[in-house]
């Protein structure tokens, strides 16, 4: 029977390591084997349970639910199906008070508990959505915390990736204004597949990026993000600069552009 490490299984799902050690020791919902050293050693059995994880936190079901919905097929999709985590309306109780500690103890949890996307789909852009409709006096309060626990949280998750990636290194520049959560995120999503990532906050030029030395040394790939509608000059700069690179150049997000390559 063939049995994988952790960072394996991370690298085939796109499950953090420290998510799936807390699926083990929190909500048991996987048991992988140890070697006789103590490390994790995941079998294709594990693997199939993963998947099925995956898809029911993608319906929006919480994972403290998974563990009951697996072990009772018959009833599961009869169960709630949401389109934001339970965990969200906690947040938001936690913003509209004001109180960091717990504001912060929840994103925390979640960023640790889930994957990138599904925490950016069924918390981050609810939270957005629900902070959006408050009244003005206290909206800017509660999206001020907001923003600055999520800069501080998805800075720290970057890092941590960072400290065991193995598959090379990537520059990841964001053309949003500063601050932007959805490059914080989208990087973030890159550092979780093991590639050891750079962020660049607010860039305005990329055409520096083709005459700079060192560029194609220290990286295996240049990542260029924006979640809005570029000019077309910084378009012309990013073809530029796919010509002059010999490391590939991806966009993602809104950059839209002839000859990129879009994900």
């Amino acid at each position: 029977m063939k049995l994988y490490a952790i960072r394996d299984v991370s690298e085939m799902t796109g499950i953090k390591p420290v998510t799936l050690r807390a699926w083990q020791r929190r909500y048991g919902l996987i048991q992988p084997q140890r070697t006789e050293t103590g490390h994790r050693m995941y079998s294709e059995e594990n693997l199939e349970r993963i998947r099925d994880i995956q898809g029911w936190l993608a319906k929006g079901v919480s994972i403290g639910k998974v563990k009951a919905l697996l072990e009772n097929e018959r009833q599961a999709e009869s169960n709630i199906v949401s389109d934001e985590l339970e965990e969200t309306a906690v947040l938001l109780e936690a913003l509209a008070a004001l109180n960091g500690r717990k504001a912060e103890s929840v994103m925390a949890n979640v960023l640790k508990e889930y994957p990138f996307s599904i925490v950016l789909s069924q918390c981050v852009e609810p939270v957005q959505r629900a902070l959006a409709s408050v009244k003005s006096p206290w909206r800017t309060l509660q999206n001020g915390l907001f923003q600055a626990l999520l800069h501080r949280l998805l800075h720290a998750a970057i890092e941590a990736e960072n400290r065991a990636a193995g598959k090379g290194s990537v520059l990841f520049v964001s053309l949003d204004g500063p601050g932007s959560v959805g490059a914080l995120f989208a990087a973030a999503e890159v550092a979780e597949k093991g590639l050891r990532v750079t962020f660049l906050d607010g860039v305005e030029e990329v055409s520096g990026l083709a005459t700079m030395t060192g560029i194609e040394e220290h990286y295996q790939q240049i990542r260029l993000f924006a979640n809005r509608t570029l000019p077309s000059r910084i378009a012309e700069h990013i073809q530029a600069l796919e010509t002059a690179l010999s490391v590939p150049v991806i966009c993602s997000g809104l950059i839209e552009h002839s000859g990129a390559q879009l994900e």
